[in-house]
């Protein structure tokens, strides 16, 4: 049922790790992280403790099947016997009157063995089957409770590599702008620049350090919930060992090709599964009607006395035993069988419909995500133009600044321009990583392009 390419995408990173302080050492990159996280994230752990329970669930069933010994034992105290009235000319006494007798001893014990075994009941196999299948669903869920940890990681730890680009070229624009405020200020000291120059590159010195310091807040916070979703402590200390996220290789639209097959998708898997889940249900609704035939054994020892004295060696005990078969056919049930039956068919009609839709769904959300792709690719190509021009711009203004030749305004101008360049280049660039992670997982295919 599980498709091997599913299988091999997910076992691709499921290599064994070094304690936690150890890994943690060292810069991780990408696939470091989503490998910590296969070990330590609670959900992917809740999930894999659903898998064991869904196989202990199968030697249940398994169980149901196999021979049921039982043993039992019972010591029973008679605080007040039995009276019951005779007649009393069988005693010898007048006819026509009664004496009371009383029946049985003080103590009895009792104790045994019974086995039973079923040769034939149908609904016990397919509960069999249904909990194989059950297993396989669990399966199912623990690699889509993987895919969407990875996904996780994979946007924030690209989230959080953009704020540190950010945050790494706000520094170098800040350095920039602390030179020209130190500068202009020499040049009002010395009379050749107004005060409102002065103040004009300040406020400019100023929003850049401002950005800065929630850029670095923000960086700080999206590595706290990276960790959250890795499921390593947040206190722990922690690097990126990616510095800068290259679109060199997105650049064309080609990328986008990867054959995809329907059956990757383990929402589509979990659905088919669903109806194989019910067709056996099904089954074993109908299954009801047939006859039950099972055998059965007991051997018993019994021992009654006045005195509680059982242990002795002198006292006897009667054994008793048993074997037979049991035949249970099914007449009449008020039609409970029946509806239950129908219910069942009822149910899978339900879950074809609820597959039918979710292909439906898989495919829409490809095309969409295909067409944002695309679109990302685009953009991308135009904000990296706009962006080498601005730092161009931005450049030539600091060296024309300082010959002389450019204004005040101009400066503080290039320098906004050449930083909001900078922010939407940025935004598209992630924009870009998060529109291809998110055509990979719709296509089933994230597992494979992570490891790649």
């Amino acid at each position: 049922m599980i498709s091997k390419s599913t299988l091999t995408g997910f076992l691709a990173l499921s290599f064994i790790m070094a304690n936690v302080s150890s890994f943690t050492q060292k810069p991780l990159t990408l696939k470091e992280c989503i490998s910590y996280s296969l070990s330590n994230n609670s959900n992917i752990k809740i999930a894999n403790y659903n898998v064991d329970i869904s196989q202990k669930k199968i030697t249940e069933q398994i169980g149901n099947y196999l021979p049921q010994i039982n043993v039992a034992g019972e010591i029973n105290d008679y605080l007040k016997l039995t009276t019951q009235l005779m007649p009393a000319e069988m005693m010898g006494g007048t006819p026509g009157t009664y004496v009371t007798v009383k029946f049985g001893s003080k103590y009895s014990v009792s104790g045994g063995a019974q086995v039973t075994q079923k040769i034939f009941d149908p609904t016990y196999l397919y509960g069999i089957k249904s909990a194989k299948i059950n297993k396989d669903i669990s399966v199912l869920s623990q690699l889509q409770t993987i895919e969407l940890t990875a996904y996780n990681v994979s946007l924030i730890y690209y989230r959080t590599l953009v704020i540190q680009m950010q945050v790494n070229v706000l520094k170098s624009t800040l350095k920039a702008s602390e030179q020209s405020l130190k500068s202009i200020e020499l040049k009002h000291k010395n009379g050749m620049a107004k005060k409102i120059e002065v103040d004009k590159v300040r406020v400019s010195y100023n929003n850049t350090k401002s950005q800065l310091t929630q850029a670095e807040l923000s960086h700080l916070q999206s590595l706290n919930m990276l960790k959250y979703h890795m499921g390593m402590p947040v206190d722990s200390s922690m690097v990126l060992a990616d510095t800068t996220l290259n679109a060199s290789k997105y650049l064309s639209a080609n990328d986008t090709v990867r054959k995809f097959q329907m059956e990757n998708v383990i929402d589509y898997q979990l659905k088919n599964a669903n109806i194989l889940s019910m067709m056996v249900d099904g089954k074993a609704k109908t299954a009801a009607f047939m006859p039950v035939l099972s055998f059965y054994g007991n051997y018993n020892y019994n021992a009654m006395q006045q005195e509680f004295n059982f242990f002795d060696a002198d006292n006897d005990w009667y054994p008793s035993s048993v074997i037979g078969l049991k035949l249970a056919i099914p007449i009449f049930d008020g039609f409970q069988r029946n509806s239950r039956a129908a219910q069942a068919q009822l149910n899978i009609k339900v879950a074809k419909e609820n597959l039918v839709h979710t292909e439906q769904s898989i495919k829409v959300d490809i095309s969409n995500y295909e067409n944002q792709y695309i679109n990302a690719l685009d953009n991308i190509n135009r904000e990296k133009e706009n962006l080498d021009l601005a730092e161009s711009v931005f450049e030539n203004t600091q060296l024309e600044y300082q010959q002389g030749t450019s204004s005040t305004l101009d400066l503080i101008q290039s320098e906004s321009a050449y930083m909001v360049a900078q922010n939407t280049y940025f935004n598209k660039l992630l924009d870009l990583y998060i529109a291809r992670l998110e055509l990979e997982k719709a296509k089933g295919n994230l597992m494979k392009f992570i490891n790649s």
